[in-house]
Order: C-alpha cells, then sequence, then structure tokens
C-alpha cells in the first residue's frame, strides 16, 4: 500500500503560485494514501489556497486518500474562516453565525 506524503507549502500560496500549487498537490496525491500539507513556512494566503485545498480533499476522499494541514500558522487558518471552511479535514463548510 502507498505511503503517506507530507508536502510542504510554500511561503506564498495566493492565486500567483495557483498553478504550480496545483500542479504538486495533484503530483503528491497520485498513488499516496494520504496527504499532509505542512503549512509552517506559509506567509501569504488568500482563498485561492482555500479552493485549492478543499477542492483536493474532495476529489481524493472518494480514492479512500485523506488530506490535511499540518503546522497551520493563524493567517491560514483565518483565511479558511474568511471563505466558511473548517481549517482541517474533511474541510466541511462552517455554520454561519
Amino acid at each position: 500500500m502507498a505511503e503517506p506524503v507530507t508536502l510542504t507549502m510554500p511561503p506564498d500560496c495566493t492565486l500567483r503560485t495557483a498553478q504550480a500549487l496545483q500542479a504538486d498537490l495533484l503530483a503528491a496525491l497520485d498513488g499516496a494514501s494520504g496527504l499532509a500539507l505542512d503549512c509552517a513556512a506559509i506567509e501569504t494566503v488568500d482563498v485561492t489556497f482555500v479552493q485549492l485545498v478543499v477542492a483536493a480533499a474532495r476529489s481524493a476522499a472518494p480514492r479512500g486518500v485523506t488530506l490535511d494541514l499540518t503546522n497551520l500558522p493563524d493567517t491560514v487558518a483565518a483565511a479558511f474562516r474568511r471563505a466558511g471552511f473548517a481549517p482541517h479535514a474533511p474541510f466541511a463548510t462552517a455554520p454561519a453565525h
């Protein structure tokens, strides 16, 4: 069985880097049993990163592949909350207040 993979996120996780991030996520998910995104180095984040993570998690789930975030800076957690999602698997929509 495939091993879980950890992918270290770059400092910039915004629209500027979305295409490269998407390619990295797809490559890391291919054949992995699980994927952890190490977010410790993230300095700049926007909703594009949230969209990439949620989409990747949703496409991986039917294949039995897990995806989660580790070493989550406050800025990343805040980006998920602003977008209406929980900043952890299964990245469910946060309840409205």
